[in-house]
């Protein structure tokens, strides 16, 4: 088996080490119907849960497809661009890297490699320990945790200022991450927020110019799906002494599509559909 895996990369500075390439040795990642299958929001992604074994770390494969069937024939040819560019597993891994080095609390990952799965494309594993978390932000905002949603909508405001001040350190460090939407904040046992979905993460530019870092780091924030009230108090948190009418008309640009303004104004005339994610 380990002759049909490539771009083999184990972090041996951590402590599973050993028996994760054990464990991508034996093949076993194949055999996916053994796992916990886990619901992910881009149909481009699979993801499971197992313990991984010898040592009983639990454990998420995540498999990034290079032509995703569930696509139209437009995004499946995008996503092969994209992955054949740029291998979104090993992507994730140093985007993971990149904010623990930073304090930023986020998955630990474990090890990346390609293979194919019967298709002429090799697909992209993403190998990485469990967060002990029930819920993301999303499913507090969708009330689908299963409190009495007064006690539920309590539980989100709280979190609000959490979550403003996780993004603003985020950026504080200069990174951005380029998909900060409810569902990827996850919400430990321990209280605490953790920030996943890092294939994305990358160290800004323009650092020398902190008002025009400041607009671009608006622009990581227009994926941020908070309603009104939720989204001022994040925005009055977030941007702090900061906070001002023309920072907030900044925002609004980016999240009312600045960055794609083609995409934007096909939704407009409704020659594209709008995101389910």
């Amino acid at each position: 088996m380990t002759a049909a895996v490539h771009r083999l990369l184990v972090l041996d500075d951590q402590p599973e080490a050993a028996a994760v390439r054990a464990f991508v040795a034996s093949g076993a990642w194949r055999d996916v119907a053994a796992f916990q299958l886990i619901a992910t929001r881009n149909p481009r992604y699979e993801a499971y849960a197992f313990p991984l074994p010898d040592v009983g770390t639990p454990c998420i494969l995540k498999i990034a497809q290079a032509a995703p069937k569930a696509h139209r024939l437009a995004r499946r040819l995008e996503a092969l661009v994209s992955h054949l560019a740029r291998d979104p597993s090993r992507r994730a891994l140093r985007g993971a890297r990149l904010l623990a080095q930073n304090g930023l609390p986020t998955l630990r990952p474990l090890a990346c490699w390609t293979a194919r799965r019967g298709g002429f494309f090799r697909d992209s594993f993403f190998l990485y320990t469990r967060i002990p978390a029930r819920h993301s932000l999303k499913d507090y905002k969708l009330g689908t945790t299963g409190l009495p949603p007064a006690e539920n909508a309590r539980a989100l405001d709280a979190f609000v200022a959490p979550l403003a001040e996780l993004v603003a350190e985020l950026h504080r460090r200069g990174l951005r991450h380029d998909d900060l939407a409810c569902g990827n904040f996850l919400v430990g046992a321990d209280g605490a927020l953790y920030l996943v979905d890092v294939d994305h993460v990358h160290a800004a530019r323009l650092r020398r110019w902190p008002r025009l870092k400041r607009c671009f780091d608006l622009n990581d924030l227009r994926r941020l799906d908070l309603d009104g009230a939720r989204l001022d108090v994040f925005l009055r948190r977030y941007l702090g002494a900061d906070d001002s009418p023309g920072w907030r008309r900044a925002f609004a640009f980016w999240r009312a599509g600045g960055n794609r303004p083609f995409r934007w104004l096909r939704r407009r005339l409704g020659l594209r559909r709008g995101s389910d994610r």
